[in-house]
């Protein structure tokens, strides 16, 4: 929960540059996302890491606010904090990677749904593209991330 609270900060000003200053053709990777899942991880309780996404996911939408409904960040933060919680009862080193990867994608599907919702029902290829490539970018940094600061160690020694 220390570790937690002790990277939010770094988090969310690597979410502010991601989102002004390395938007690429107007996708931007989703840190908080890719922090939410990570640090919930560990968490044995998934009422706790549910309540920390979702509060979470309520400052993102008022503080990065996107052009999309207030509550999003929220339901889709607390439903990866909860399934994230709940790998670690199960969790497998060998896993690690999978397991996030697979929460990045299933979150942005649904996070996609809602802010692409009319690509959706008009044009389904150019609402695939949006969610491919947004998840695409989000794991790249994630990746990224989780190399350079050693993350892995830290979420299993946790």
């Amino acid at each position: 929960m220390n570790m937690f609270f002790s990277y939010l900060p770094f988090a969310i000003i690597l979410q502010l540059i991601f989102s002004e200053l390395l938007t690429i053709n107007g996708y931007q990777a989703n840190i908080i996302l890719i922090f939410i899942i990570l640090f919930s991880m560990p968490f044995t309780d998934p009422i706790k890491s549910t309540w920390l996404g979702f509060f979470t996911g309520l400052f993102c939408d008022f503080v990065f606010f996107t052009g999309t409904y207030i509550g999003v960040s929220s339901f889709v933060f607390s439903l990866v904090g909860y399934w994230s919680s709940n790998v670690s009862n199960n969790f497998a080193f060998r896993n690690f990677d999978i397991y996030w990867i697979a929460f990045v994608n299933i979150a942005v599907l649904i996070y996609s749904l809602f802010r692409y919702d009319y690509l959706f029902f008009n044009d389904f290829f150019i609402f695939f593209k949006n969610w491919f490539f947004i998840t695409l970018y989000t794991c790249f940094v994630g990746l990224l991330l989780i190399k350079i600061f050693s993350l892995k160690d830290k979420i299993l020694n946790a």
